[in-house]
This record gives C-alpha cells, structure tokens and sequence, in this order.
C-alpha cells in the first residue's frame, strides 16, 4: 500500500529534505521535494501527493501562505507542520489554517513516522467514509441495514459523529461523538436532537443548513462548543441524494481541548515570566539611572555612553514585556474596555506632546492637524493613547533626519479618521499583509538599528477592530508611510450622560 502514497517534503534546507527521504523510503513511500511554498504548490498541481511536510518559515512563501492557498484547491491532502523555532503560537495559528499536525525540529524517527502514518490512516478513513455516504445517501434509514458495514470505519474514527434526517432526528452516531458526550445508554434511534446534544447553538446550525433554499452541497458551518472540561469544534454540512434531494445533515466533533489548554498555558506563562522580569529589569534600570546622574562618584565620556546604551535596551525589554502582557490579556479576553464617548483630538495632542522630544532628538519634524470640532467616537482612552503612541512612535524611527511625521484627523460620514504620515523608507508591497502578523518586523539593513519587538502593530490592529473599526496601510518604498485608522462615530448622548475630554 505504501508504495503507492507520495509524501510531499517542503524545506528551505537541503539537510532537512534529505534526512526526510531517508527516514521514510525504508518504510515504502514515494518521496518528493520542493525548497519552498512555490514550488509545493506546483507540485502538488502536477502529481498526486498524499500528505505534506511543510516547513513553517521560508523564503517566497511560508507554511501559513501554503496551508491557506492548498486548503482551497487540495482539502483532501493533510498537512502537517514541521518547525525548528515554533511557538504555540504559531501551532494554534496553523491549526486554524487547517494543518493536520505539527513536529518541531530536531524530530524523533519514530514521532514523524506515526505522525505521516496518522495523516494517512485519516485520510484512508475520510475517503472510505465519503464512499460509503454517496452509496448510503438515497435514504438516511437503510444505514440501519449496513451497521456491519459501517461500525468499523465509523466506530474507529478518532473524531465524533452525529447524522440527522430532515426532521433534525439522530440517526446515526459514533463511539466517539458518545464518549465526548459521556452517553454510556444513548436514547434510541431515530430520536430528537436535543435528547443527544443539548446545546441549541447546533440545532439553530443545523435548521440554517436545511431551510437553505440553494442547496449547496459545499455548504459547511463551524462552531465551537464547551462542554464542561472538554471544548469540541463541530463541522456541520447538508447531505444530499444522488439526485440532489435534501436528505439531512452530517456533523464532526473534533476534540480541540488540548489546544484550549496550550493557549491558556500559553498565556499563564507569559503572564508568569513577565512579571519575574519586570521587576528587576526596572531595579537594574534604576541603579544604571543612578551612575548616569553621578550620584557613585565621576564617569568618563565612554563609560557614560555604554550606560546610556544599556539603558536603551533595558528599556526594550521592558516594553517587550508589556507589550507581551497587553498581547496576553486581549488573547485571554482579560482586557476590558471602557467604551465611552472619548474626543480624539486631546489625545493626539497628548501623544504628539510625550513624543516632540523624541522626534526632535531623531531630527524629524512632528507635526499635527486636528479640526476643532472633530465629534467624540466610542472608546477606551488609555487604548487610544497605546494605538496613537505606537503608530507616532514607528512613524519616527522609520523616518530619516530631516524627515517629517504629519498626525492629521477629520470627520468623513459615520466615522473619524486619523492619519499618521511619515516621510521615511517605506515597506515593499508584499510586506505590508505581514506587518500586523506577531513578531513580525520587517528584515531590512536600514531597519537593523531599529529596536522592537514586532507586537506594536499587532495590538494595534487588534485594539482598533475591538473598538470596531479598522486600520488601512499605504507605502511607498524611499517615500514614506501611511496609516489610517477609522474609529465610529458615537451616538448621541442621552440626557445625564457625558463623554470624555
């Protein structure tokens, strides 16, 4: 059987590729390379590929862009991620781009030889199952009839499964989808759904697919559901007869609580290291601030500089700690926003204030434009300082001496733009949808200087859409940068209710 399924290894490094071919050939399978996404993606379109090794960082085109562009023209091949410098970031990410697994490099033999022979073994079990519907689809009932049939494939399925007739009553389900649920004595079958899955979220899902007068047979909705301890994402999709008739609906639980537990651990570690750090980085700072002012005796010329040096990057790593923390709580839900009316022209004015020294020491001149009757939008003040602070910030380092960063505002419709304009190098066309990615920066010999920690954009995006609006980017390279930022207008005020200033 194995030498008829091609495994499909995606590598920037030759020695990764090779020492795949070598682990997997003994065991019978076919074996092709490609050097990045590019050439994964021809492949892929010029011979049958089984499952794909994929690398998760490399040059043209990386394992995101490959998972996003194959998962629209080949659903059918899992893909499993292979990463040396992973986070669980970055696992989770891929996972709701539709990757099927992760390995983290150095890998263990026998871990990536399950991990391919898994990939397999579901994608074995997916086409059988999809055989056996399309036979069983002209009435729901007769899979009463083929129960010897189908306990095996359906009974062995990792994932849960619950089939309805058009009546939205059970008429099918698997081991798993009852050990998720814990029904040891499940109720007869056909019966109501709501004797066998309590939660109304599916029902309502489940009514939507079968009153849907276009009958798409692609149709498909997920959702994401906790029961107790356990988090279960549900893929619900109409099934239809060889003659395009409504039958009912076919639903998979896949257990997705381990990777709840990774974000949560994630983050209470995050939270855990943050603090430990913060507080002596901020005692060392502080003793740096001491010799600077000469208060332990004289300091020469260089030994001043040096401080000074190191006083930049403890400061760096203070903000790369906030910003972690800021990262953590708004991935927790744990940040909270006061949403009140709020006028943004004070705020602009209070940031361009903070940072007139900053862009005075760079020699970039910082200018802002506010008209005085800009209306309030509906906002968290402390929010919009950090939104403001970041975009000013970049717009100053990113500008060259003798540069200019111009702040404006103004009321266009139902909502407030603010632009923030900077004359400095630029970002390249294809670099602009990655700029808002975490960690993200941008790899350039002008920017080498430039400290940061790829997080400001990040939570700055994420700040303006929980504030519902959204952030537009223009640049040119050598000419400089835009940011747009569109805020909601609040409404009026009712009587005794009043804004900020």
């Amino acid at each position: 059987m194995a030498e008829d399924e091609t495994i499909l290894v995606v590598d920037d490094e030759k020695v990764i590729r090779d020492g795949c071919s070598l682990i997997l050939k003994p065991h019978g399978y076919r074996v092709v390379t490609a050097a990045n996404g590019q050439e994964a993606l021809e492949v892929l379109a010029s011979q049958p590929v089984n499952v794909v090794l994929c690398d998760l960082k490399m040059p043209v085109m990386g394992a995101l862009e490959v998972l996003e562009e194959a998962g629209r023209r080949f659903p059918d091949i899992p893909i499993i991620i292979i990463t040396g410098h992973g986070t669980v970031d970055d696992a989770v990410e891929c996972m709701k781009k539709g990757a099927y697994d992760f390995v983290t490099k150095p890998f263990r033999i026998d871990h990536l030889t399950l991990c391919v022979n898994r990939a397999l073994e579901k994608q074995r079990l997916e086409r059988e199952t999809r055989r056996l519907q399309e036979e069983q689809a002209r009435n729901l009932y007769s899979l009463a009839l083929e129960q010897s049939r189908l306990h095996t494939i359906v009974n062995h399925m990792g994932d849960g499964l619950l089939v309805t007739n058009r009546d939205l009553e059970v008429v099918l389900l698997n081991r798993a989808f009852r050990q998720f649920l814990d029904l040891s004595a499940p109720p007869p079958l056909p019966g109501p759904l709501s004797a066998f899955f309590p939660d109304v979220g599916l029902q309502e899902t489940l009514e939507s697919l079968l009153s849907n007068p276009q009958r798409d047979p692609e149709a498909c909705l997920v959702q994401d559901f906790c029961q107790g301890r356990l988090h279960l994402r549900a893929l619900s999709a109409p099934f239809f007869g060889p003659e395009q008739e409504l039958l009912g609906t076919v639903t998979v639980f896949h257990d997705v609580t381990s990777f709840k537990e990774l974000d949560r651990l994630k983050t209470d570690f995050v939270n855990m290291v943050s603090h430990e750090l913060r507080s002596p980085l901020s005692a060392i700072k502080m003793q740096h601030a001491v010799l600077l002012e000469g208060l332990a005796g004289e300091l020469t010329g260089k030994q001043q500089e040096l401080l000074h040096r190191a006083q930049a990057r403890i400061q760096g790593l203070i903000d790369l700690i906030t910003d972690l923390l800021d990262v953590a709580k708004i991935e927790s839900g744990h940040r909270t926003l006061e949403q009140v009316p709020l006028s943004l022209g004070p705020v602009l004015v209070e940031v361009t204030d903070l940072l007139s020294a900053k862009a005075l020491g760079q020699g970039v001149d910082l200018r802002l434009v506010t008209p005085p009757d800009l209306p309030p939008i509906l906002g968290d003040r402390r929010s919009m300082e950090e939104v403001f602070t970041n975009l000013v910030t970049n717009a100053i380092n990113y500008s060259p001496d003798g540069g200019e960063v111009k702040v404006s505002a103004a009321f266009n419709g139902n909502f407030v733009e603010v632009r923030v304009a900077d004359t400095g190098i630029g970002i390249e066309a294809e670099e602009i949808p990655k700029i808002f990615d975490k960690f993200y920066r941008i790899k350039s010999p002008k920017t080498r200087q430039i400290i940061g920690s790829g997080l400001g954009l990040a939570i700055v995006k994420t700040i303006v859409e929980m504030h519902r609006g959204r952030i537009e980017v223009e640049s040119q390279v050598g000419r400089g940068t835009t940011f747009q930022v569109s805020l909601p207008v609040a409404p009026p005020a009712r009587n005794g209710e009043h804004g900020e200033t």
